[in-house]
């Protein structure tokens, strides 16, 4: 995963397609995933009561069809299995940035459909507590985005996105980024960090997101296990073979559980780690102090240790694991700033209890992102990995 190792390497992934590969529209998968669950269950069921009703020396019949048929059958299945695997090399790409190889369904047009739906959805939620564009709230926010962003210029899809700030007065703590570039982070999560630093952490996390494009990545590896793993065989087979609707419903939820646990949830923490990693090298080349990821998630930690989830059934990795993994990246990520020019760190640092959240009337969110940036560390990826 780390894509450190891999660049320098010199690892290139190509795809190659005999014709270009096809998307099915996000908004089918909503209907066709509990559709092909229903169909799985009630065929699997039917199958069941069918074969249960067949008199003995019916079933014998049965039997010695199946075994006369054999390899016609092996056909059909290998035929649909070897669609199945032209369907699933076919839709392979390089990941932006780190070069990993994933599975993706659906394109960038379909990415932006879903993404101004929940633009949508959050603006009628959040209607009346959104701050204004020039509260100092929203100004803090978009001046720290600027400052990654602009430090990141050399990377082609943050040229590629109108990026915009958005504050909402809530106290839950929170930050996310669309894939179309609206950045929202909360009032509770602003409230409760100490300096620019760490906001700079998690936005340059989040913008991972954005740009690795993690969310069409989620959708289409949650697509590809529910068809291949469950809606269809392990439903099928388990409504099929078992003598009871209740045990059969019951093995269905252990199994539906264990695809979960075992494909689901580890993608997702493998996700966050990439982010976390590109997020680091983000704020690095923008000069801030990278050191802070560290500290904040060892906040974090110490802040949720009587409350925190189990990290086998999380969505994101253990607050401990992350300061760790962190750590261990400190060096690379100190390097891609003296790579940069950036001032040297002090060694202590004043304490700070507050974020300084500055006001300046003057100042529109966001609006210097449209005008062409002159100091921008235009450092290749490629090449910041060259030392350890």
């Amino acid at each position: 995963m780390i894509f450190k190792s891999l660049y320098q390497s010199k690892f290139i992934y190509r795809q190659f397609h005999t014709s270009s590969p096809r998307h099915i529209h996000p908004l089918i998968w909503v209907f066709l995933k509990p559709a092909l669950k229903g169909v799985a269950w009630i065929t699997g069921r039917s199958t069941r009561k069918w074969y249960q009703q067949l008199p003995p020396e019916k079933r014998s019949v049965f039997a010695e069809h199946l075994n006369r048929h054999k390899y016609k059958y092996i056909g059909i299945f290998g035929t649909i299995g070897t669609a199945c695997a032209i369907h699933y090399y076919t839709h392979l790409e390089a990941s932006p940035i780190t070069g990993r190889r994933r599975f993706m369904m659906m394109n960038a047009e379909h990415l932006t459909l879903m993404s101004d739906m929940e633009k949508e959805k959050i603006a009628k939620m959040f209607s009346d507590q959104m701050f204004p564009e020039h509260s100092k709230q929203t100004q803090l926010v978009a001046r720290v985005a600027r400052r990654i962003i602009g430090a990141n210029m050399d990377l082609d899809n943050i040229r590629n996105i109108k990026w915009t700030a958005r504050v909402v007065d809530v106290d839950i703590k929170n930050a996310f980024v669309l894939p179309t570039g609206d950045i929202y982070v909360t009032r509770g999560l602003l409230e409760t960090l100490i300096n620019e630093d760490q906001l700079a952490i998690i936005l340059a996390h989040e913008l991972s997101h954005a740009l690795l494009g993690h969310s069409a990545e989620r959708l289409s590896y949650l697509q590809l296990i529910d068809m291949f793993g469950m809606s269809i065989f392990g439903a099928y087979i388990i409504w099929s073979i078992f003598p009871r609707d209740w045990i059969s419903f019951v093995v269905n939820y252990i199994f539906e559980n264990f695809i979960t646990f075992t494909s689901r949830l580890p993608y997702s923490r493998l996700l966050e780690e990439e982010a976390d990693e590109v997020g680091l090298m983000l704020a690095a080349k923008a000069c801030f102090d990278v050191r802070e990821a560290v500290a904040l998630w060892r906040v974090v930690h110490e802040a949720e240790m009587n409350a925190a989830l189990p990290e086998f059934i999380s969505t994101h990795p253990a607050s401990a694991k992350r300061a760790e993994t962190l750590n261990e990246k400190l060096p690379w990520a100190l390097d891609i700033r003296r790579q940069c020019h950036c001032s040297p760190l002090p060694e202590n640092k004043p304490p700070v209890s507050k974020l300084n959240i500055s006001n300046n009337p003057n100042e529109k969110a966001m609006e210097i992102l449209a005008k062409p940036i002159v100091s921008v560390h235009n450092i290749p990826v490629i090449n910041v990995n060259k030392k350890e």
